[in-house]
């Protein structure tokens, strides 16, 4: 008998034995099949929003209004500034002018008139006194002691910062 296939020892036969070791030629087909159409649903998508997709969204637009009203308030501020500056300018000439209005009304024979009325008069020798003073430009700075525990220091300071915000806005 003879056999259609060799395996010599192999597992795998080979297949091509039958046909001299040559490959079948690749066949075509004569037509393709008819791939089937198959009928196209419409999908109705559901829109959903993340609740944490609001919340950010609503963060940054609170965040941007924020920054845009801090800006309308500096440009606000600045605006108040400058004309305070106007204004400090503009008192400050008047008070040029009052002072020299001032410095010119002083009459020295009227103030010694008046003075006489009054019943005052120049001093005498006698009424004055000279007072010297042994050592010259002296002065006394006092300190605070340096014995204090630190946490008093620290408790001085807070207050001290306490009060000079507390007297700011008052």
């Amino acid at each position: 008998m003879a056999q259609k296939f060799r395996s010599n020892g192999s597992a795998a036969y080979d297949i091509f034995a039958v046909h001299n070791h040559t490959a079948r030629p690749l066949e075509k087909p004569e037509h393709l099949p008819e791939a089937p159409v198959l009928p196209v649903k419409k999908v109705r998508f559901k829109l959903s929003v993340s609740p944490f997709a609001i919340f950010g969204t609503a963060t940054a637009v609170l965040m941007l209004l924020l920054v845009i009203f801090s800006y309308v308030s500096m440009f606000e501020v600045r605006n108040d500034i400058g004309d305070l500056k106007s204004e400090k300018a503009a008192l400050a000439e008047q008070q040029e002018k009052l002072r020299s209005q001032y410095e010119s009304s002083i009459d020295l024979s009227s103030i010694e008139e008046r003075a006489l009325a009054l019943g005052l008069h120049q001093p005498t020798a006698e009424n004055v006194r000279y007072v010297r003073i042994g050592e010259e430009n002296t002065t006394q700075v006092f300190s605070t002691p340096e014995d204090r525990n630190i946490f008093e220091q620290i408790y001085d300071a807070f207050r001290d910062v306490f009060s000079d915000v507390a007297e700011y806005f008052s």
